[in-house]
């Protein structure tokens, strides 16, 4: 192997017959079972992923659930201590169960945003009642000022937005967390600043002399004009977020290198680490630094990375990344999770594609990153999961119609069944699963406004949050569902099972997606072997399980992990996609 980090790509090359072949991996580049290829054909190569062995990830990261909140959208305080103060031109709904909506000009740009008054007291507020769903982490969308609700195009990375609260309140907020052993996560958007802002100050709303008002400006050189001061780079074209450049030296000292920067500030004020918006907009070299940064300051905090994609091989911009290389993230939004299982459960793809693609990240990422991938179902920018799982097409709808849409009573009942399969996925698949608000209660919502309604707080489906607690609880009290190998196991297209293995502890879990009357698991491997359903907590004979239509099965196995392999070798062959690679078997 190379001692450098990297990628290293390979196949086989093998003569018979006279003729020469070559193996590699199948065409979509998954890893896992190859294919024989011609000699001339252009062979899909195998990855290894060459990385430097940093550090540790935190215990109290990998051991955790996280919670996403909206801040404006989660919760208002009953005995509010602090009064908000809003932007020019912001619409307050004076109903909490209102639904988002946007307000455009002609041209579509927002002429005001819509608040419903969610606080970080509100939050406080809160703070027991996400003990009941075993919340370790709370990760906040943006906090900081900005004349927006999603709070995305900062005003002032140094100032907590004013209809949030303050910087008190904020310490508070950490120190009530940490009572019930919650750490805070914010979100970092370093790639662009708004326009309305301290920095560019493009409407002289603010007292410094901002980018767009002077070459003059302390500010002036963070941004990328090419003609002064109507024409400059933004996110995505869109003109309210001006990109910042990241490699100049000041915009560094401000954000991560001096003494008083962002990252110190608020990591002393109680956060334990950073979500990174848009990483690959983001140079290795200025997340690398950051990252040097905020382990000085605290290093038991860890950094997340917002990457859509298998984030080892993730090319952005013509650069091949190097998120997981040892000196950037300890682990990344894992939307790939999402998109598989959903499609699973929708019948899009088959359980062995399934396992395919999640084996693949399994292969490709250094055990710490997969471990501490953020195993989202929702998020700010999805739809709900519970309008998606209904099988829902909006594509020909308005927004309008989206707006006002609600489900079906047959096609909610099927969307939850399937929420529960999905989330008792999330509860014991490898890595830090995340709740979004509201997804325990029931909410539904195509995309953004939509998926950014209120909680509704008396109004949730108590069915749905009786789940959760269930759930959660499940994942909180197993080392083995936190920590253990994963090793999946071929069954039909409609049974997703896999192994959990820690030390000397096999946990089975069994999904089954279908409407079949039943789903009967047969396998050597489990003759004569005893389970426990641990929801359930009743004793089962494991060689002949009956999963119902649209519902699974969580087993701790009455047998350790050692004598269940050591049984069953000629099996394992048949059973693991994955080298059993460490000191658990």
């Amino acid at each position: 192997m190379p001692n450098q980090p990297g990628l290293l790509w390979y196949h086989f090359q093998f003569e018979a017959y006279n003729h020469q072949y070559q193996y590699g991996t199948q065409s979509d580049h998954l890893g896992g079972e190859g294919e024989i290829y011609d000699r001339r054909d252009d062979v899909p190569s195998y990855q290894i992923t060459l990385f430097d062995e940093g550090r540790t990830v935190p215990e109290w990261y990998k051991n955790g659930i996280m919670y996403q909140i909206f801040p404006d959208r989660f919760a208002k305080p009953q005995n509010p201590t602090y009064h908000p103060q809003y932007f020019p031109s912001s619409m307050i709904h004076g109903n909490w169960n209102d639904t988002p909506h946007y307000f455009r000009n002609a041209d579509g740009s927002i002429e005001y945003w819509d608040y419903f008054g969610g606080t970080l007291e509100g939050i406080i507020e809160k703070l027991d009642y996400l003990k009941t769903l075993h919340v370790s982490i709370l990760y906040l969308n943006p906090i900081f000022e900005a004349n927006s609700n999603h709070k995305y195009n900062t005003a002032d990375y140094k100032k907590i937005a004013r209809e949030f609260g303050n910087e008190e309140i904020f310490k508070r907020l950490c120190a009530e967390a940490q009572k019930r052993s919650i750490r805070i996560i914010l979100d970092g958007v370093f790639n662009h600043t708004g326009d309305d802002s301290i920095y560019f100050n493009k409407y002289g709303r603010f007292d410094s002399l901002g980018a767009y008002q002077s070459k003059d400006s302390p500010y002036y050189n963070w941004y990328r004009f090419s003609h002064y001061p109507d024409q400059y780079d933004s996110w995505w074209g869109i003109g309210n977020m001006p990109d910042v450049e990241e490699n100049n030296p000041d915009y560094r000292n401000y954000i991560f290198n001096s003494e008083n920067s962002v990252i110190n500030k608020w990591t002393q004020d109680g956060a334990s680490g950073w979500r990174l918006d848009v990483a690959d907009e983001l140079p290795d070299d200025f997340i690398a630094d950051l990252k040097s940064a905020l382990m000085k300051k605290n290093e038991d905090a860890v950094l997340i990375g917002e990457v859509w994609e298998n984030a080892s091989n993730k090319i952005s911009y013509g650069v091949q990344r190097q998120y997981f290389m040892g000196h950037e993230l300890d682990g990344v939004m894992n939307y790939p999770f999402r998109q598989t299982f959903i499609d699973f459960l929708l019948y899009h793809i088959s359980s062995k594609t399934a396992v395919r693609q999640m084996m693949s990240l399994y292969e490709t990422y250094p055990k710490e990153q997969f471990m501490s991938n953020m195993n989202l179902i929702d998020s700010h920018d999805r739809p709900r999961a519970l309008t998606v799982l209904a099988g829902v097409d909006d594509q020909q709808m308005t927004d309008s119609e989206k707006e006002h849409f609600r489900l079906k009573p047959e096609q909610r009942a099927l969307a939850v069944k399937r929420l529960k399969l999905l989330s008792l996925i999330q509860m014991t698949f490898p890595g830090i699963p995340c709740i979004y608000y509201g997804d325990e209660a029931g909410c539904e919502g195509f995309g953004d406004p939509y998926n950014r309604g209120t909680y509704p707080w008396g109004n949730e489906d108590r069915e749905l949050l009786k789940w959760y607690e269930a759930i959660t609880t499940l994942r909180a009290k197993s080392k083995t569902l936190a920590h253990g190998i994963w090793y999946p196991i071929k069954t039909t297209d409609d049974l997703l099972a896999y192994l959990r293995v820690y030390k000397q502890t096999v946990i089975l879990c069994l999904f089954n997606r279908s409407d079949h009357a039943f789903v009967t698991l047969k396998h050597n491997l489990f003759r004569n072997v005893i389970g426990r359903e641990m929801l359930l907590h009743t004793w089962e004979k494991l060689d002949g399980i009956t999963v119902k239509p649209l519902s699974a099965k969580i087993y701790r196995l009455q047998i350790t992990a050692s004598k269940l392999f050591q049984n069953n070798q000629h099996e394992i062959k048949n059973l693991l996609t994955q080298v059993i690679d460490d000191e658990n078997t």
